[in-house]
């Protein structure tokens, strides 16, 4: 079950103050589609439920207004059912962001046409993801170098040789991806996704792990001073260093 966002309601009723009007993707068919709601059925005045079915697939989605907890008394929650069964946003999805708007924007795109189903432009999107990043993080070097020469310029500043090299022959005229690229509309979900999977890895490691650990150097920095060496602190007991035979099995 997931929670609907707020700002998905479109209005509430006057009565009540459940949601009227939902704009959201359909769990079901993955389109966008507005969900009219005629009537609610509450239970205990704690809970009100729903079975509003989608206008693009005609399938049923169940929503429930959980209308106050114990921690936020007076306020409500939407959930609907089922969970959508497109792609979710890769976690640290705010360190792409804060490197670069706009290729945060690109692949929240990217996964928006994976979930509706439109293969093509998702992987179109996904390959301008990689060239934005590679020219980003080669700080504009080699700004109208193709895709794969940019990725194998990108080697000599950070240590991903095989990945790199290996993303490039993919993504060359000759490459499994760069051959479908070239015919977009004939990209189905399982090439879209495996390049999805292919920059998700990618981002993580260029741009969400540093990120991460620059957050955990912050902290370190800020730690109070019993967490730090200094006046006070025991004395670390030493650790035999371990030895390894040549001929160890």
């Amino acid at each position: 079950m997931q929670v609907v966002d707020a700002n998905l309601v479109r209005s509430r009723f006057s009565l009540g103050g459940h949601p009227q009007v939902v704009e959201m993707i359909c769990p079901h068919c993955l389109r966008e589609a507005t969900f009219n709601i005629r009537r609610w059925t509450e239970h205990a005045g704690r809970i009100a439920a729903t079975e509003t079915p989608c206008p693009r697939c005609n399938i049923d989605v169940l929503f429930m207004n959980l209308v106050s907890t114990v921690d936020s008394p007076g306020e409500t929650t939407l959930y609907a059912h089922p969970d959508p069964v497109g792609r979710t946003p890769m976690e640290g999805t705010h360190y792409l962001e804060s490197l670069s708007a706009p290729l945060g924007r690109t692949y929240d795109m990217a996964l928006k046409h994976y979930n509706q189903g439109d293969w093509g432009s998702a992987a179109l999107l996904v390959r301008h993801l990689l060239e934005g990043l590679a020219t980003r993080l080669l700080t504009d070097t080699y700004p109208e170098a193709p895709l794969p020469r940019q990725l194998e310029t990108l080697t000599k500043g950070v240590d991903l040789h095989a990945p790199l090299e290996d993303i490039a022959d993919m993504l060359a005229p000759e490459g499994v991806f760069g051959k479908q690229l070239q015919d977009p509309t004939s990209i189905g979900q399982n090439a879209a996704e495996q390049m999805l999977e292919l920059t998700e890895q990618l981002l993580s490691y260029m741009v969400v792990l540093p990120g991460a650990m620059a957050e955990l150097k912050d902290r370190i920095a800020t730690a109070p001073v019993p967490l730090r060496r200094g006046i006070g602190m025991p004395t670390p007991t030493a650790v035999p260093t371990p030895t390894f035979s040549a001929t160890a099995g």
